[in-house]
C-alpha cells in the first residue's frame, strides 16, 4: 500500500508538540492496508494538532495512560477525557483537531473503509452504514487486548511479520464490523475446517515462509477460499490461527536443527524465519521454557 493514508509520518506531521526525539515518540508499523502508530509525548504542550486531512478511515485510539484534552471535529467543541485502556473512536472523513492538557501515549488503528468493505463483502453483509459518532469513547476490552498484541511488535518491528500482523488486522475489522457498524448480525461464514486438499497446501505454504512474509490473503487465494473463511476454517481444523500454528513450526524446525547440526545458533534463527538470534531465544524460552543453547546441550549430553 501507498504510504497516503493518515498514519505514519504523515500522522506524525500533525503534532507539532513531537519535534525531537526528547519530546516525544513515535512508533509505526504497517503491513497491507492496516497501519498501526504509537504516538508518545512526554511533557504539557499548549499547542493543538494541526488539522486533519480527510481519510476515508477509521481509526481506534486506544489510550496506554490517563488523558485529559479537549478536541474539534469539523469545527464542532468537546472537551474530551479518556482512562487509561479507554478507545476513542474518530471518523478521519472529519477534520479533527485536539489540544492535550496532559503527557499522551496512545495506540492508533488505522482501519481504511476499503477493508471493512472488502470484509464485509466476504461476510456477505447486504448493507455496511458507517455512522459512528466521531470521538466516541467507549472501554472495549477486544480493541484493547488486541492492540497490545501490537506492542512488542511496535518496538521491534524486524521481527512483525505478514501472517500475524495481517491476523491482528483481520480481528480488529472484524471486531468492528461487528461491533460499530450496521452489518447485519448473521454471520453466514460456514463453520466447517479446511479439506485435506486445502489443509495441506496451507501449511505447505507456511512451512515455505517460516518469515512468516505470506499473508492470509495468499494462502486463502490457493485454498480457493475469502480470508476471512480461510482464517476461521485454519482455527478449526488446526486448533489455532495460522500465525500461532507458523511459530510452532519454526519452534519444531529449530528443534530439529538443534539436535541433528552444529550449526550455531545465530544460523538456526535466520533458517527458521527468525529476525535474528535474540528473537529466536526469547520465542524459544516463552514455548519450551529454556534457552536453546540450554535445550540442546541438555539433549546431546
Amino acid at each position: 500500500m501507498d504510504d497516503c493514508g493518515l498514519y505514519g509520518e504523515r500522522l506524525a506531521t500533525l503534532f507539532p508538540m513531537i519535534r525531537q526525539p526528547s519530546t516525544g515518540l513515535v512508533k509505526s508499523l504497517q503491513k497491507g492496508t492496516f497501519a498501526a502508530v504509537r504516538m508518545t509525548h512526554f511533557g504539557p504542550s499548549s499547542d493543538p494538532t494541526l488539522p486533519s486531512p480527510p481519510d476515508a478511515a477509521f481509526a481506534l485510539c486506544l489510550r496506554l495512560r490517563r488523558q485529559r484534552a479537549e478536541a474539534w471535529v469539523d469545527g464542532r467543541h468537546a472537551r474530551k477525557g479518556a482512562a487509561k485502556d479507554e478507545t476513542s473512536i474518530y471518523d478521519l472523513r472529519c477534520e479533527t483537531i485536539v489540544r492535550f492538557q496532559d503527557p499522551f501515549d496512545f495506540l492508533y488503528l488505522y482501519l481504511p473503509h476499503s477493508a471493512l468493505s472488502g470484509l464485509a463483502s466476504e461476510l456477505e453483509a447486504a448493507h455496511v452504514q458507517f455512522d459512528i459518532a466521531a470521538g466516541t469513547n467507549i472501554r472495549d476490552p477486544v480493541v484493547a487486548h488486541l492492540g497490545k498484541c501490537l506492542l512488542p511488535a511496535l518496538e521491534r518491528p524486524h521481527e512483525a511479520n505478514e501472517l500475524f500482523v495481517g491476523s491482528v488486522a483481520m480481528a480488529l475489522n472484524t471486531h468492528f464490523l461487528h461491533t460499530y457498524t450496521s452489518i447485519l448480525p448473521v454471520d453466514r461464514l460456514q463453520r466447517s475446517g479446511l479439506t485435506p486438499w486445502q489443509l495441506r497446501i496451507a501449511k505447505d505454504l507456511i512451512r515455505a515462509h517460516l518469515d512468516g512474509e505470506v499473508s492470509l490473503a495468499d494462502i486463502a487465494t490457493e485454498c480457493g477460499l475469502s480470508t476471512a473463511h480461510f482464517a476461521r476454517a485454519f482455527k478449526i481444523s488446526t486448533g489455532t490461527p495460522p500465525h500461532r500454528w507458523l511459530m510452532d513450526q519454526r519452534i519444531e524446525e529449530s528443534k530439529r536443527l538443534l539436535v541433528g547440526s552444529s550449526l550455531p545458533l545465530i544460523d538456526i534463527a535466520i533458517k527458521c524465519g527468525f529476525a535474528d538470534q535474540s528473537h529466536f531465544t526469547r520465542a524459544f524460552s516463552a514455548r519450551v521454557g529454556t534457552t536453546p543453547g540450554r535445550w540442546r546441550m541438555i539433549r546431546k549430553s
